[in-house]
């Protein structure tokens, strides 16, 4: 059912005419007839100005949008509407209704063909649901607007943003990336016996077998290659700190997102990779899988991490994570922290699981307090502002350094570089075979 809404100049007329009806009345009671006249025409010309509009009976409307969105911006959705009848409105505006994953679409004008493209930028993970389409247009003497609601009733899953992902991982992981993808054998770079074979010149002399090479009367080396089978857990904080916003995206999506580059690497290097989310209490464990086929299952499963309002329990969260793996690994912790009163817990419990396993610690680096710190101070407000967010900071540095201290990996980044940071630290613990 249309809805009819006055326009401004309907209201200007109205506005104006109700003022001079009374003065003319009050000024000259025999002309009260003229007055409410004038008020009539204005209401009579709003009428016949709804009624001459383009009905919306005969108006549809259909979408076209994909499988699956992400995080963030470029999620095309194409609207169109059609009409049974052939006199249709002009200049007609257009809106979409969403609920409030995406962020506030404008209204838009409608183009002659009908079909008009949205491009929804979406604010975290979850469900993204297109309710309905908004149309609107003035009448032919531009007293009135009318408008009309047709249902889509689309849902649609919004999933961490994996479009870059396989080509960033190549162009990280492999060095020759550029003129494509190619295979690395990865031999004399790891501790994990490969083969015997004879010694060449230019063969590392340390890999000589003085026992084989006396058995075979021959000089003979062995070959190793980098160790494989890595238990790599993704651990996520999903409490309220990590559910704040960086440049619009939550601080959980974009570790969601870092997390998917570096589980892409891992599991394409032969590594087995698990998650697990926690706040108050642990949330989501999933097992170690390994092969790129299980890298859909990781990303669903990633999807599923709920943001929460709650503060995370480092006691139990790294507790019960300590429990559940019974083997060395690397574990990359996605946290962050406001002072050291509040970090004294998550030090005591970091320090006991990293004991048995290579913990890297990644955070986000704290633009809002850098600005204010680097920010040229103008008042004094300004003044205080800087001390006390440099203080903030030594409070950050303060407890970086102590993770340091106990072995602990510690990776603090910008948003915008941090997936490349991470994964640039995981392929250096590799190298150096440090679990």
């Amino acid at each position: 059912m249309p809805i009819v809404t006055p326009s401004r100049l309907a209201i200007f007329f109205m506005a104006i005419g109700i003022p001079l009806s009374l003065l003319v009345v009050a000024i000259a009671p025999s002309l009260w007839v003229w007055a409410f006249a004038g008020i009539s025409a204005v209401l009579v010309g709003i009428f016949f100005d709804s009624a001459l509009s383009p009905s919306a009976r005969n108006l549809s409307a259909s979408i076209n949008a994909p499988a699956t969105c992400f995080v963030g911006s470029d999620n095309i959705v194409t609207v169109t509407i059609t009409s049974k009848s052939n006199v249709r409105p002009v200049n007609v505006q257009i809106k979409l209704e969403t609920n409030d994953i995406a962020e506030d679409i404008p209204i838009a004008p409608l183009q002659g063909s009908g079909i008009h493209p949205f491009n929804l930028s979406l604010k975290r993970r979850g469900k993204l649901e297109i309710d309905a389409v908004w149309l609107r247009w003035i009448g032919p003497f531009h007293l009135t607007w009318k408008q009309v609601r047709l249902p889509l009733n689309t849902t649609r899953s919004v999933n961490p943003d994996i479009r870059t992902i396989q080509t960033d991982a190549i162009r990280l992981i492999d060095k020759h990336a550029d003129f494509g993808e190619k295979s690395q054998l990865q031999r004399g770079d790891g501790t994990e016996f490969d083969a015997m074979r004879e010694f060449v010149q230019g063969m590392d002399r340390r890999s000589l077998d003085w026992k084989a090479s006396a058995r075979h009367q021959t000089m003979m080396a062995k070959e190793f290659q980098s160790e494989r089978n890595h238990n790599v857990v993704l651990a996520f904080d999903t409490g309220r700190i990590m559910c704040e916003p960086i440049d619009g995206i939550s601080r959980l999506d974009h570790a969601v997102h870092a997390s998917m580059l570096l589980s892409y690497a891992s599991l394409r290097g032969g590594d087995r990779v698990g998650l697990y989310g926690f706040d108050a209490r642990p949330r989501l464990l999933t097992g170690l899988v390994r092969g790129q086929n299980a890298f859909g299952r990781l990303q669903n499963e990633m999807a599923n991490l709920e943001y929460s309002t709650l503060d995370a329990n480092y006691t139990l969260g790294l507790t019960r994570l300590s429990s559940s793996l019974n083997r060395r690994s690397l574990i990359i912790l996605f946290t962050d922290f406001i002072d050291t009163t509040q970090a004294e817990l998550m030090i005591e419990n970091a320090a006991r699981l990293a004991k048995k396993h290579l913990l890297v610690f990644a955070v986000f680096q704290d633009q809002d307090l850098q600005n204010l710190v680097t920010k040229e101070p103008q008042t004094a407000d300004d003044v205080s502002s800087a001390v006390v967010a440099d203080g903030l900071l030594q409070e950050r540095r303060l407890v970086q350094s102590r993770l340091k201290r106990l072995g602990i990996e510690v990776l603090e980044a910008p948003a915008e570089t941090f997936s490349t940071q991470l994964l640039s630290r995981y392929l250096m613990l590799m190298r150096q075979e440090r679990i």
